[in-house]
C-alpha cells in the first residue's frame, strides 16, 4: 500500500455530517424513542466516525499521541455518556449490595458498565497498529477484548474500522463493495423495525453512510481539533442537562 487514501479525503465535511446525524440519533434515543426514523438517520454517524479514524491512522505521524488524545477524549466523555444514556446501570455500579464478593463485583461491572464509542475507537487503533507491526499476540488480545458488549459497537465496530483502514488505501470500488456489504449485513440481525412489511434490524441503515465516504468532494472545511474532540462530550452534556429539566 502507498499510504494514500483512495476514497474521500474531505474529512472536515464528513465530520460535520457525522456530528449532525449523531446529535439527531441521541436526541431521538433520549427524548423521542417512539420515532424510529431519528435513530435511522443516526445510523449514518458511526460509520463516518469510523472512517475518519481509519484515514487518520493512514496519515498520523505519531500513533501514540493519537491514542493518547483518544484516551483523554474517552475518559472525559464517559461521565456524561453514562449519566445521559445509562443512568440506571450507572447507579447499579455504585450499589454496594452488588459487591458481596470479588466475583460478584466483576459480574456487576460486566453487566452494567457501558463505555462510550471513544474506547471502541481506541481498541480499533490498537488493532490497526498491532497488524501493521505484526504483533499478533497484541492483536489477539484486542480481538478478544472487543467481544465484550460493554464497548459500544464492540467487535462489529472494531472490525469495521480495521477493514476501512486497509481498504481505503486500495480501490474505491472495492471499498464500496466490501464496506457496503458489511454494513448492510446488519439488516439480517435480530429484527427491531418493519419497513413495508419486512422485518429487519435498523442498524443496517448504516449503509446510508457509504456514499458520503466515496464522494470526491473538496469543501475545504477544516474542523478545529478542540471541536473535533469536544463536540461529542459537549452535546451529551447538553442532552443530560435537558433531561434534568424536561
Amino acid at each position: 500500500m502507498d499510504n494514500t487514501v483512495k476514497t474521500s479525503r474531505d474529512t472536515g465535511l464528513l465530520k460535520i455530517i457525522a456530528f449532525v446525524t449523531m446529535a439527531i440519533d441521541h436526541i431521538g434515543y433520549v427524548f423521542f424513542p417512539q420515532h424510529m426514523w431519528l435513530r435511522i438517520v443516526g445510523r449514518i454517524a458511526f460509520p463516518i466516525f469510523a472512517y475518519c479514524l481509519a484515514t487518520g491512522c493512514v496519515y498520523t505521524k505519531n500513533a501514540k499521541k493519537y491514542a493518547l488524545r483518544l484516551l483523554v477524549f474517552s475518559l472525559a466523555s464517559q461521565p456524561f455518556y453514562s449519566l445521559a444514556f445509562y443512568p440506571y446501570d450507572t447507579a447499579q455500579l455504585f450499589d454496594s449490595i452488588n459487591y458481596g464478593t470479588l466475583g460478584a463485583a466483576a459480574a456487576n461491572i460486566g453487566a452494567n458498565l457501558h463505555l462510550n464509542v471513544g474506547f471502541t475507537m481506541l481498541l480499533a487503533l490498537g488493532a490497526i497498529e498491532a497488524l501493521k507491526s505484526r504483533k499478533w499476540l497484541a492483536f489477539g488480545a484486542i480481538a478478544v477484548a472487543s467481544l465484550w458488549e460493554g464497548f459500544e459497537y464492540s467487535a462489529y465496530g472494531v472490525i469495521l474500522m480495521v477493514l476501512m483502514y486497509f481498504l481505503c488505501q486500495r480501490d474505491a470500488e472495492v471499498f464500496g463493495i466490501v464496506i457496503g456489504l458489511y454494513l448492510a449485513a446488519s439488516f439480517l440481525d435480530t429484527p427491531n423495525y418493519s419497513l413495508l412489511g419486512i422485518s429487519l434490524n435498523a442498524q443496517g441503515f448504516a449503509v446510508l453512510a457509504l456514499p458520503f465516504m466515496l464522494m470526491n468532494t473538496k469543501s475545504g472545511v477544516k474542523i478545529p481539533r478542540w471541536l473535533g474532540y469536544g463536540f461529542y462530550p459537549l452535546h451529551i452534556f447538553i442532552i443530560y442537562l435537558a433531561k434534568l429539566f424536561i
